[in-house]
Order: C-alpha cells, then structure tokens, then sequence
C-alpha cells in the first residue's frame, strides 16, 4: 500500500503588511503572512478580531502603516521602533503605540521620578558599558543599544 502525503495550507500571502480580513478567516482559523516585511502569524478571536501572534516588526514605521489587508494592529503586537538612534520596543495597547521602559530608556541616568526605593531595583541606563558585575542588568543607549545582562565576566545583549 501506498501513502501519499497530504498538504494542509493556511491562508497566506507574501505581501508586505497583508493581513488577514476578518471577513476572510473563521474564529481560531490561522493565516500567515511570509512577507519579508511585516510578517507574522494570525488568528480570528472570539470575539472576532484578528490577533497577531507571532513576528516582531522592526522598522522606522508601526506595523501595518500602510496595510495591504486588514487596516489596524493586534492589542499586544510588538515593534522595534528603529527611527531613531536609541531603538525602542513597542507595545500597541489597542489605540496607541506604549514604549516599553521608557521611563528609564530616554535618558542617560536612571529616571528621576522613580521613588528612591524604585531607583534600588531599577536599571541603569548608560552611554557605554561598565565593568561587568555578576548578574548585573543595565540598558545601553548609544551604539549597540539595548539590555546587557553581565555573565562570565562579560556583558550580553539580550
């Protein structure tokens, strides 16, 4: 006896910022997007709105600025905002776009509004790594910026 294999496709596209319409796809049905540019993994909630739920878009513009489907963001949907030279990762709250730590992240020093208590168990935001202490977490704003955590006498971006 002979097997033939079987293919199971989902709905997909290779259009930059194509998503799926909500007319589309059922609740729970999954479509893709494989373009090199805005991609991502979505469903159809319960409620009927299309979630994103995997793909982190990086770029100098939100995700789906200029939609080829579906207009809008998923509630959740991350963004590395790389318009500037401090990069940023960007959460959309459902009507704006939050920048994650950002109270910490816009300036050289750690935020001068945290509580002295808040300021014991922040990071620290620097222009340039220090010597690396063990388990240490700082958050680099200038070149290669990002979050460092110290590890074997070094520092690694996570």
């Amino acid at each position: 006896m002979t097997t033939t294999p079987v293919t199971l496709l989902s709905k997909r596209s290779g259009n930059a910022s194509d998503r799926p319409l909500v007319t589309t796809v059922q609740n729970g049905e999954l479509a893709i997007n494989f373009a090199a540019v805005d991609n991502g993994l979505y469903f159809k909630d319960s409620v009927g709105d299309i979630r994103k739920v995997t793909g982190t878009h990086y770029g100098t513009t939100a995700p789906n600025a200029t939609p080829a489907g579906e207009t809008g963001n998923s509630v959740g949907e991350m963004w590395v905002d790389s318009s500037t030279s401090a990069y940023y990762l960007q959460v959309w709250t459902g009507s704006t776009w939050q920048k994650i730590g950002a109270a910490f992240a816009d300036s050289a020093t750690t935020a001068s509004s945290a509580s002295t208590a808040d300021q014991a168990d922040a990071i620290r935001v620097v222009t340039s790594l220090p010597a690396a202490a063990v388990g240490e977490i700082v958050y680099l704003n200038a070149g290669a910026s990002g979050l460092y955590v110290s590890a074997n006498g070094g520092w690694i971006l996570t």
